[in-house]
This record gives C-alpha cells, sequence and structure tokens, in this order.
C-alpha cells in the first residue's frame, strides 16, 4: 500500500523551489559528469525515457532533500 503521506528529514539547504532550479540544468547528455548523482542514474533515464525532462529531475528530489545524494553543485565535484 502506498501511503498518504511521507516524512522527509530535510538535510538540503534550500527551498524547494531552489532545488527545482539546480535540477534544471541536467540533462540526459551531462547527467553522467556528476558522479554524486550516480545511485540514482537509472532512475533519471528511465523516468526522462518515459515521462520527460521534469518527471526525470522531479524523481531526484527527495533522494537530495534527505542527503541521500548531494545538491548538484556538489555531486559534480564526487562529493558523498
Amino acid at each position: 500500500m502506498i501511503p498518504q503521506t511521507y516524512n522527509l528529514e530535510k538535510v538540503y539547504e534550500g527551498t524547494v523551489e531552489q532545488l527545482k532550479e539546480e535540477l534544471s540544468v541536467l540533462t540526459l547528455d551531462n547527467i553522467k559528469r556528476y558522479p554524486g548523482l550516480k545511485p540514482m542514474w537509472n532512475d533519471f533515464y528511465e523516468m526522462w525515457l518515459r515521462s520527460g525532462p521534469e518527471a526525470a529531475r522531479t524523481i531526484l528530489i527527495p533522494a537530495i532533500w534527505t542527503g541521500k545524494v548531494p545538491p548538484v553543485p556538489e555531486a559534480g565535484n564526487g562529493q558523498r
């Protein structure tokens, strides 16, 4: 059963709008330039192909929000 709500512990320091803006730079061509996002590469590709770029970027929000993967600016440095 899918829960009605999720309680995610916030690790990301910015707002949802800031996070969406950071994610807007990601494309199929450049995602691999961000080694910190490697755990999410397959999900990103699959979602992009099925539902488009906005959905692919949106799927990364919970992972960044909770600290599972670093924010985009840090991910390019291979941190975490």
